[in-house]
C-alpha cells in the first residue's frame, strides 16, 4: 500500500467514524472486560467489509488489552475458563471459513442479532442456579468460537453464561479477559492461515491502536469505582446501542 493510498484512506470520514467506534470499544472493554467487539464490529462492518473490520479489531484489541492480562490471570477461575477456551479454540477455524466465504450483509445481520439476543436475555434477568454440565459448557465454548471466527464476536455466548451465573463482577471480568486472550491466539492463527493479514490490513489498523488503548485505561479505572449493578447495566446498554446502530436496515431507509 502506497503512502498516498494510506493517507487517502485515513482521510475518509467513514474511517474516522471507525476510530470513534474503536475509542468507544476500548472504553467498554476496559470497564467490563468484554464488549469491545460488540461496540466495534457492528459499526466498522457497516462501513467496511466484515473481514477487514475483524482484522482491525483483532490487532487493536490485542495490542491494547495485553496489560490487562497479568491481573486477570491471578483473579480468573481456571476450571471455568479452560473448558470454554479449549472448545472455542477448536471451533474458531470453522468460523473463520464462514467469514471468508459469507455474504457481508448476512454477516452484519448475524453479528447484530447475536448481540441483541444476548442483551435481551441478560436484561430480562435470566440466571441459572446450578453449575453447568461439561457438555453444556463445551457447547457454549464451541458456539463462542464459531461466532468469534465468523464475526469477531466470541463474547455473547460466554458473557451470557457468566453473567447468567452467580459470580461477582470482578471474577466475571477476569474470566472474560483470560478467555479472550486464549481465543485471540487461535483467531490470529486462523486469520493468518486464511490470508487475512495483508500488509494493507495491518498498516491501516495501526491508527486504531492508540484510539483503543487510551479509553481502555479509562474504562479500567471506572470499573474500579463501580458496583455490581452498574457493571451489568452499563455493559448491556452499550452493547444494545452498538447492535442497533450497526443493523444493515439503516442503509435501506
Amino acid at each position: 500500500m502506497s503512502a498516498e493510498a494510506f493517507l487517502a484512506l485515513i482521510a475518509e470520514p467513514r474511517y474516522w467514524v471507525v476510530i470513534g467506534a474503536a475509542a468507544l470499544a476500548g472504553l467498554v472493554r476496559g470497564f467490563s472486560g468484554f464488549g469491545g467487539a460488540m461496540m466495534f464490529m457492528p459499526v466498522a462492518s457497516l462501513l467496511y467489509e466484515p473481514k477487514l473490520a475483524a482484522v482491525w479489531l483483532l490487532i487493536a484489541d490485542d495490542a491494547a488489552a495485553l496489560p490487562m492480562l497479568p491481573d486477570a490471570l491471578r483473579r480468573c477461575v481456571w476450571r471455568e475458563v479452560l473448558p470454554l477456551g479449549l472448545a472455542a479454540v477448536t471451533a474458531i477455524p470453522f468460523g473463520v471459513v464462514l467469514l471468508v466465504i459469507a455474504d457481508p450483509d448476512v454477516m452484519r445481520w448475524a453479528i447484530c442479532s447475536l448481540i441483541l439476543v444476548a442483551v435481551l436475555l441478560m436484561a430480562a434477568g435470566w440466571r441459572y442456579q446450578r453449575r453447568l454440565s461439561l457438555p453444556a459448557t463445551l457447547g457454549t465454548g464451541a458456539l463462542a468460537g464459531l461466532s468469534g471466527g465468523a464475526a469477531a464476536l466470541p463474547g455473547p455466548p460466554v458473557v451470557l453464561l457468566w453473567l447468567g451465573g452467580q459470580a461477582a463482577a470482578a471474577t466475571v471480568r477476569a474470566n472474560l479477559v483470560v478467555f479472550f486472550g486464549l481465543t485471540a491466539i487461535a483467531t490470529a492463527l486462523s486469520y493468518w492461515w486464511n490470508g487475512l493479514f495483508t500488509a494493507e490490513n495491518l498498516l491501516t489498523a495501526l491508527p486504531l491502536i492508540p484510539a483503543y488503548l487510551l479509553p481502555l485505561r479509562w474504562g479500567s479505572r471506572l470499573f474500579a469505582r463501580s458496583n455490581e449493578q452498574q457493571f451489568r447495566r452499563v455493559a448491556l446498554a452499550l452493547c444494545a446501542f452498538a447492535a442497533l446502530s450497526g443493523l444493515p436496515l439503516w442503509r435501506m431507509l
